[in-house]
């Protein structure tokens, strides 16, 4: 079964819609719908929905992102049903795992193909919150007008992606509702909330992976991910997420052979490495409840160095 995506009664004409889109991810994706996915903005939109099998599939291979994803979407749909949101989490390639929503949006969302199995791929859909979230890797709102095609005119569409433990794209969660603009001046507050849920996920999926592991911040989490690393007894970093790499730059191959942290920030002269190197010395003092000694095993370090260190950071 294919659920059909309507079109409005009187469509624009063929071509481009007509209203600019504000954001610069939403500008990029317009732009691949028009230029890489030749779609038409004004045609009926037919979503590709996986079968039984086929979603248990898709489903076992997302098997820890939904364990850990099913609370938080409870949550967030308890935040937000009042504002007639439903909340759904897709995986890597943009298939609808789960979904919580209101009785009454059930006729709209098997229209829309708002259900468990659709396909929301932005190369098929166009420009939507969870295809757009999952191609970019960045959150996305998208208001009345904005999605690509026509006949999505009054969803209204908040996404994040979730990164699992690598610090790759596992999926996205999205609130969305049928009330075009209503919302937008709620935008900053939604979509602030979901990258709170989304960074919770991604830090629970880090921590069942690293389980055994400290983990350790390397600063404070904004946007989509969290900048978190996991180290051994010994000091040395066994994985780090999204927001980690980017900072530090490290790879998978450079994860590989368990960098030292402190040391490995020591070395690198940038002034954001500073504040990451006191985030994490704060962060062990921490979990050895200010005992330095056992920071400074756990560090891999001296006791001498780690007290130059923290006078130096003014860590007291």
């Amino acid at each position: 079964m294919k659920p059909h995506c309507h079109n409005p009664a009187q469509p624009p004409p063929t071509g481009q819609p007509q209203r600019a889109p504000g954001a610069t991810e939403v500008a990029r994706s317009w732009q691949r719908c028009v230029s890489s996915y030749n779609l038409d903005p004004a045609q009926g939109w037919q979503a590709d929905v996986l079968s039984g099998a086929e979603l248990r599939h898709v489903s076992t291979r997302s098997a820890s992102l939904l364990r850990i994803a099913m609370p938080e979407m409870q949550r967030l749909f308890g935040l937000v049903q009042g504002l007639d949101f439903m909340v759904l989490l897709a995986d890597p390639d943009a298939t609808i795992l789960a979904r919580n929503i209101d009785e009454a949006h059930m006729g709209l969302c098997r229209r829309l193909a708002l259900r468990e199995g659709a396909i929301w791929s932005e190369h098929m859909a166009g420009t939507n919150g969870i295809g757009t979230a999952v191609q970019d890797g960045c959150p996305v709102f998208l208001g009345e007008g904005e999605h690509w095609r026509f006949c999505f005119s009054l969803l209204a569409s908040y996404a994040v992606p979730i990164f699992n433990a690598h610090g790759q794209v596992a999926g996205a969660i999205n609130l969305a509702a049928f009330n075009g603009d209503t919302s937008r001046r709620l935008a900053p507050l939604v979509l602030d909330t979901l990258l709170q849920s989304g960074r919770r996920i991604e830090e629970q999926l880090f921590r069942e992976y690293h389980a055994g592991a400290r983990v350790l911040t390397l600063g404070v989490a904004e946007g989509c991910s969290a900048p978190l690393v996991a180290i051994n007894a010994e000091g040395e970093v066994t994985g780090a997420t999204h927001a980690a790499r980017i900072l530090t730059g490290w790879t998978d191959d450079m994860i590989r052979t368990h960098p030292n942290l402190v040391h490995r920030l020591e070395a690198e002269d940038r002034v954001s490495f500073r504040k990451a190197e006191e985030n994490v010395i704060r962060s062990a003092l921490a979990l050895a409840q200010g005992n330095v000694t056992a920071t400074a095993r756990h560090l891999g370090i001296g006791r001498a160095t780690l007290y130059r260190k923290m006078k130096a950071l003014g860590v007291r």
